[in-house]
């Protein structure tokens, strides 16, 4: 139940995350993904009342009984698979692994997406008198989806990647540079959301200049850097080179357009001005890609996680990979509709040695990164906050239309005035002692405040 893993993760210091579907049937995507929206949308209805009440002036009743209301902000989803190399399936079902081998249409067909990119959403609306799947069953949107991790080397895959990512047709500085090379050239499909999916190569068997084309096509993300793609090769880097400083001055010419720009901050500079442009993260084609590292001490060696970071620290992402049974214990669980075995720290397909995800908190993985990085408090923390928020673009205020009115989404991910306030308070140890949500507390550590007043 994603209410209850929403819950269950503002208790280890997460107030906002992406619910994950591995590759699936194109049924099972209609319908986890319109189930998804309703969670999400039942969130933003108990925050409007909470806050409605607060205006009003009313006291916050008994909050402590209320508290399971509270859980981690539930965002768009992410869709890894289906589009994945073959040999790089890692624990996801083979019967389901294919190629976008029609681009974008592909895509759509896949996950039951709307065909036509203008639909509106609305889970804003504060009318819902009459349910929506009452008048027309709920379908996946594309509002729905944040990520998607595909294998760029796949047919179509660049045409799809370009599709997904484009910049609004409608940001004059961006006209000039709607043209594409390679496979999606000339292509005219139109940007489906208010702001672009984000597309992260995984799964994959690409080389570093298949990489180098899903760069300037519009992909921004690796996911969980070193699993399931080719390793580090002096002739051959594969993605891993992609985090090599000599990436940005082999993309850089296509820059050239661009120059006049206020460049943008490094990520952990302090930002002169707010709001930025809603789409800061698209004011020029990405360079050095973000990567997702699983810091759990089974996906990647500790030096593994040091190299990388030393290589490209303003880029690193912590993800838990972390699947529903965490916190549950040792046994037998469900992924999808398979099974897997959990002994201690390594979740494994039943009766093999393929790792399946993982069942490590955000607050462990962020510890061990301290301590394989060799960096301090502030840098691990934001790996799992600002870092993360500034791949989906939210680190600003994002807009959300619905018909004839603009409804303005807080950034996450940054203390600042106007920002969501969402805050965790941790000891010098990183232990989570308390985690809020929206303003409201969703998790307070009893036993371990109480030692520290003791």
């Amino acid at each position: 139940d994603v209410m209850d893993a929403s819950a269950r993760l503002a208790r280890t210091g997460v107030t906002s995350f992406c619910p994950t579907v591995v590759s699936s049937s194109k049924e099972t995507y209609r319908t986890i993904i319109p189930l998804i929206r309703r969670a999400r949308m039942w969130q933003r209805e108990n925050r409007m009342r909470w806050q409605q009440q607060q205006r009003q002036g009313k006291q916050r009743q008994r909050q402590s009984q209320r508290q399971y209301e509270v859980g981690a902000n539930i965002l768009g989803m992410h869709l890894e698979g289906p589009f994945f190399a073959p040999s790089k399936r890692g624990a996801h079902d083979e019967r389901h692994i294919r190629s976008p081998v029609h681009g974008i249409e592909t895509v759509k067909e896949v996950y039951g997406l709307s065909s036509d990119g203008s639909e509106e959403f609305d889970d804003d609306d504060d009318d819902h008198d009459v349910p929506r799947e009452v008048i027309e069953p709920p379908k996946p949107e594309w509002q729905d989806v944040e990520i998607i991790t595909l294998a760029p080397e796949l047919e179509g895959a660049f045409s799809a990647i370009a599709s997904l990512t484009q910049k609004r047709r409608e940001q004059p500085q961006d006209d000039d540079d709607d043209d594409e090379e390679g496979e999606g050239e000339g292509e005219t499909h139109p940007s489906p959301l208010n702001h672009p999916i984000v597309v992260s190569m995984g799964h994959t068997s690409a080389t570093y200049q298949d990489g180098l084309t899903a760069l300037s096509h519009g992909a921004t993300l690796l996911t969980h850097l070193y699993n399931a793609m080719n390793p580090f090769h002096h002739r051959d880097p594969g993605l891993v080179g992609l985090l090599s400083p000599h990436v940005e001055l082999l993309l850089k010419k296509e820059q050239q357009p661009l120059q006049k720009q206020q460049p943008r901050p490094h990520p952990t500079q302090p930002h002169p001005t707010r709001p930025r442009p809603q789409h800061h993260r698209h004011e020029s084609k990405p360079l050095r890609p973000f990567y997702s590292l699983i810091a759990d001490g089974i996906h990647v060696h500790p030096t593994a996680v040091s190299l990388a970071h030393r290589a490209h620290p303003a880029g690193c992402v912590l993800v838990t990979d972390a699947m529903s049974a965490m916190g549950l214990g040792d046994g037998i669980h469900s992924l999808g509709n398979m099974s897997v075995n959990i002994e201690g720290a390594r979740a494994t397909l039943a009766n093999t040695d393929v790792l399946a995800g993982s069942v490590a908190t955000m607050e462990r993985c962020v510890k061990n990164f301290k301590e394989f990085a060799g960096c301090d408090a502030g840098e691990a923390l934001l790996c799992g906050t600002l870092h993360p928020a500034r791949v989906l673009g939210r680190d600003v205020a994002r807009t959300r239309r619905r018909k004839e009115v603009v409804v303005v989404e807080p950034p996450v991910g940054v203390l600042e005035v106007g920002a969501a306030a969402d805050l965790i308070l941790v000891n010098d140890e990183l232990d989570v002692l308390g985690t809020w949500v929206g303003g409201r507390l969703a998790y307070k550590n009893d036993e371990m405040i109480a030692k520290l007043r003791a």
